[in-house]
């Protein structure tokens, strides 16, 4: 077992971080994903998907997404989890987020906040 820390994932992060960046963990839930946990970073501009591996400490894949480019966006929040749908090229995107996690204190709420923000 392995435990999600503020620090941890924020140094995974801080490359990929620009001022004003909300960030979430959750799960990738696509067939094109090279893992199944990720880091979803949300800017003013772009949406960057960090493939983590296993333990969560190594970044394997990164992509950034322009916001203008995503296309049928969905983002739903149900009783424990939300999830996040979209199209980009022709590939489907699903990321399933928790709406809580007790060790990364208020990050999951700024990103929801930010995804209804922008991305509603």
């Amino acid at each position: 077992m392995f435990v999600l820390t503020k620090r941890g994932l924020q140094h995974l992060a801080a490359p990929y971080m620009t001022a004003g960046t909300a960030m979430a963990y959750g799960k990738w839930q696509s067939f094109n994903a090279p893992s199944s946990r990720c880091l979803l970073l949300l800017d003013d501009q772009c949406l960057q998907i960090l493939s983590l591996n296993l333990f969560c400490t190594k970044v394997l894949y990164a992509q950034s997404i322009q916001l203008t480019a995503l296309e049928e966006v969905r983002f739903k929040r149900h009783l424990s989890v939300a999830t996040l749908h979209f199209t980009h090229g022709n590939q489907g995107y699903r990321f399933q987020l928790p709406l809580t996690i007790l060790t990364l204190g208020n990050w999951q709420s700024v990103f929801f906040s930010r995804c209804d923000g922008l991305l509603g």
